[in-house]
């Protein structure tokens, strides 16, 4: 398997393990998204489920035809170069999450 699909492999499914692991701390009442200025305080699971969507739809249709872009370019051997900032911020994201999730069921109610 070459690179570029291996990139986007992680890509997509780390957004999707974001999108699960968001939605179900959403729903089980224990996510903080005061920083998120689409959803705002409203964290109920309704907003949290449309606004997520919207969110990763967005970033997953821009990474793709950013990634278009090199083709125009006539640059597409070096295109896994400019996915590699995408992948790095997503594998992040999924640790930072395995780490909330990890620290939730460990702490003491």
């Amino acid at each position: 398997m070459d690179r570029l699909k291996v990139i986007w492999i992680i890509i997509i499914l780390g957004n999707i393990f974001d999108y699960v692991i968001t939605l179900l701390f959403s729903y089980f009442g224990i996510l903080y998204m005061d920083r998120n200025i689409l959803i705002g305080q409203n964290t109920n699971f309704s907003n949290v489920l449309l606004t997520l969507t919207g969110e990763k739809l967005l970033f997953l249709s821009g990474v793709y035809w950013f990634s278009k872009l090199f083709d125009y370019l006539k640059i597409s051997k070096y295109k896994w170069i400019g996915l590699l900032p995408f992948t790095i911020i997503t594998t992040i994201i999924c640790v930072l999450d395995l780490l909330g999730l990890i620290l939730y069921y460990l702490s003491p109610l």
